[in-house]
C-alpha cells in the first residue's frame, strides 16, 4: 500500500490553504525552550576527560574491556554476550553501547548543548534537541516529518524554528510519520496537526495506546494507519514502514533511501531505543532487531539513523559534519550497520541472562491451554 501525495494527502492540501493567516515570519524564529535540568534518577555520570564533548560528556563502551569493567552485568553469561556485543561494536558506537548494554538500565541521560540544524542527506534535515533526533525530509512535492518532540513549546521551538533557520516552511510538511506512542514523540503533535494539517501516520497498537493516555488529537480524515510493509510515497521519495514490536507495542521502523553528493545510500532507521524491563518483552525486542538487521541486510543498509541522539551518537556526527560538510559521519558502511544490529540484540540477551540471575519469572514456553 502507498499513501500518495495526490489522493491521501487532499484534505492536508485544502486545510493548509485555509491557514494563511498562520503567519511565519523567516526573520523572527521561534526561541529554543529553556533546558531543564534532568531528575536525579535520569541523570548519568559525565565521562573524566570529556566534559566538553558534544554528547554532553556521555561515557563510551568502546572495548571488550571497557564493557567488562562498567557495563554493570555480573552473570557470567550476561558478561559473555556484552563482550560479543562490544565486539561487534567494533569501536564504532561507544555512547550508544554504554547505553544498550548497561545494568541495571537508566541513569545514563546528560543535558548536552543543542545541536544546530542541518541538512544532513540531499533534503534530509536534522531539526531535532539534544535528546530527540527529528528528521524533515523534503520530497519535493512536501515534507515528510518523523516525530514531533514532546510539548507544543519545543514543536515550535525545535522543529518550526530549526526548518525555518534551514530555510524551509513548515506548513509545507505534507505527512508526519509517528515512530511510536510516547509523550517525547507525540507530544508536539496536536500541535503540528494544527500548524500544518498534514497526514499523521502512525501504528494501530500505537494510537490506542497513545489515546488512552490521552497524548494525541483524534484521527482526522486525512489521518492513516501504518501497517508492516507499507511503502510511504511523497514526491520522489518512498519509505518502506516495518512494525517492530517491543519497545512499545506498535513501534514503526523505516527503511530511508538518501543521497549525499551524487551517490545512493540506504537508512536504517530504528523506531525505538530504549529497552523492556520484563524477559518476554525484551524476545519481542530482540526479534524485532533481528528482522531490522535482515531488512537492512537485503536492502544493503549503510547508515544508521535514530529518533534518539542516543541511538546513533547523533550530537557527535552533527557536531563533526558542522565542523566539516565535506564528510558524513552517518554513512558508516553495510557493515558497521550489522555490527550495530548484532551488538544490540547481544546487549538484550545480557539483558535476559542478567534478569534469570536476578531470579526473575521465566515465561512459559508453551502457552497454557
Amino acid at each position: 500500500m502507498k499513501i500518495q501525495s495526490k489522493l491521501a494527502l487532499a484534505t492536508a492540501i485544502a486545510a493548509l490553504s485555509m491557514q494563511g493567516s498562520f503567519a511565519l515570519a523567516q526573520d523572527n524564529y521561534p526561541p529554543y525552550p529553556e533546558q531543564k535540568p534532568l531528575s536525579p534518577q535520569r541523570q548519568g555520570a559525565v565521562w573524566e576527560g570529556h566534559e566538553d564533548t558534544p554528547n554532553g560528556g556521555r561515557p563510551e563502551i568502546n572495548t571488550v574491556e571497557e564493557m567488562v569493567e562498567i557495563s554493570g552485568y555480573s552473570a557470567p553469561a550476561a558478561l559473555e554476550y556484552a563482550s560479543l556485543a562490544a565486539i561487534a561494536a567494533d569501536g564504532n558506537w561507544g555512547p550508544t553501547m554504554f547505553y544498550q548494554c548497561k545494568h541495571p538500565h537508566g541513569g545514563t541521560a546528560l543535558n548536552a548543548d543543542y545541536p544546530v540544524p542541518l541538512e544532513v542527506f540531499d533534503n534530509v534535515y536534522s531539526v531535532g534537541n539534544d535528546a530527540n533526533n527529528i528528521w524533515a525530509i523534503d520530497t519535493g512535492e512536501g515534507i515528510i516529518l518523523i516525530d514531533t518532540l514532546r510539548s507544543a513549546e519545543q514543536a515550535e521551538g525545535f522543529i518550526v524554528g530549526n526548518m525555518m533557520r534551514m530555510g524551509l516552511d513548515p506548513k509545507d510538511i505534507k505527512i508526519i510519520i509517528i515512530s511510536h506512542g510516547h509523550f517525547d514523540h507525540t507530544g508536539g503533535l496536536a500541535y503540528m496537526k494544527e500548524l500544518t494539517g498534514a497526514a499523521i501516520g502512525m501504528s494501530e497498537a500505537d494510537y490506542q495506546m497513545a489515546t488512552i493516555a490521552g497524548e494525541i488529537p483524534e484521527r482526522a480524515e486525512n489521518d492513516f494507519v501504518i501497517t508492516d510493509g507499507m511503502e510511504i510515497t511523497l514526491g520522489d521519495t518512498t519509505l518502506t514502514a516495518l512494525l517492530t514490536p517491543g519497545h512499545t507495542p506498535g513501534t514503526v521502523s523505516l527503511m530511508i533511501p538518501l543521497t549525499w553528493q551524487g551517490e545512493e545510500y540506504m537508512g536504517s532507521y530504528m523506531g525505538g531505543v530504549g529497552a523492556p524491563r520484563d524477559i518476554a518483552t525484551v524476545n519481542q525486542w530482540r526479534e524485532s532487531i533481528d528482522r531490522m538487521a535482515y531488512v537492512s541486510e537485503l536492502m544493503q543498509a549503510d547508515v544508521i539513523m535514530s529518533n534518539h541522539t542516543i541511538g546513533d551518537d547523533g550530537l557527535t556526527k552533527i557536531a563533526e559534519m558542522a565542523a566539516d560538510p565535506s564528510t558524513n559521519p552517518y554513512i558508516v558502511g553495510h557493515e558497521a550497520v550489522l555490527g550495530y544490529y548484532s551488538a544490540w540484540r547481544n546487549c538484550l540477551s545480557a539483558d535476559v541472562a542478567q534478569m534469570i540471575a536476578n531470579g526473575a519469572e521465566i515465561p512459559a514456553l508453551l502457552p497454557k491451554e
